[in-house]
């Protein structure tokens, strides 16, 4: 280990944590944190009531839903009308053996 420095460069820094866990350089960028926030925070409470699409968009600076309904809504939509799902549930299929080794035995 090296002396501390600040980051200067967010994408070098997330290149050097991606590389750990056998992600190529370029694969992790900030868009990622941001699109799983969005989607997970479509599955929170607000008050005991699901925090609606409106709000979302808000939060995003958007004028309007379209966007975190056609974005974000889809990835939880099922059959029973629900915005259940399971959050991460869509990148499972994608990463698969890396979510496994990240995990910590039991």
């Amino acid at each position: 280990m090296g002396k501390e420095q600040p980051i200067t460069d967010l994408r070098k820094a997330l290149d050097l944590v991606g590389e750990r866990v056998g992600w190529k350089p370029g694969e992790i960028r900030t868009r990622i944190f941001r699109h799983t926030c969005r989607a997970s925070r479509l599955q929170t409470l607000q008050n005991g009531a699901p925090v609606s699409e409106f709000q979302v968009a808000r939060e995003m600076g958007h004028g309007g839903t379209e966007l975190v309904r056609r974005v974000y809504g889809a990835r939880y939509d099922d059959p029973s009308g629900a915005r259940g799902g399971v959050p991460g549930g869509q990148h499972r299929q994608v990463l698969g053996e890396r979510l496994k080794a990240l995990q910590v035995p039991g």
